[in-house]
């Protein structure tokens, strides 16, 4: 019998594990979404707007994705646009928090950082 409750405990936390596994990869998923929305939106408008990239990564991060953070590496030509095909590189980082136990109400979690990264070019001229 206490063979039987050992071999259930270790199948059911590696069932646990799995589950938080496939939960990562769908927040990473997520992530790369985000990330190719906002190369495309500074694909077609030509120009980086702070407050508008933010507008849309907190429209589409939801809550589960902790401290996301957008980088840009781009040149510029007027403030902050970009010229016709140039290339401009966008960097997403965040962190995903799996809990792992639970104590009453203290939770045993782990933080786990996600980070992705695209590359694209502006399709607007700019005079």
């Amino acid at each position: 019998a206490i063979e039987f409750i050992m071999v259930a405990a270790m199948l059911l936390l590696t069932f646990a594990m799995l589950i938080s596994a496939l939960v990562y990869v769908v927040q990473v998923y997520n992530a790369s979404y985000i990330t190719r929305r906002v190369v495309r939106y500074i694909e077609t408008t030509g120009e980086y707007n702070e407050y508008m990239v933010r507008d849309l990564v907190n429209e589409l991060g939801g809550s589960a994705l902790e401290d996301i953070t957008v980088e840009i590496d781009a040149s510029y030509v007027q403030g902050k646009k970009i010229q016709l095909r140039s290339p401009f590189r966008i960097t997403l980082k965040a962190g995903y928090s799996v809990n792992i136990a639970q104590f009453g109400r203290n939770a045993v979690t782990v933080r786990l950082p996600i980070k992705t990264s695209l590359k694209g070019r502006s399709e607007v001229f700019w005079k």
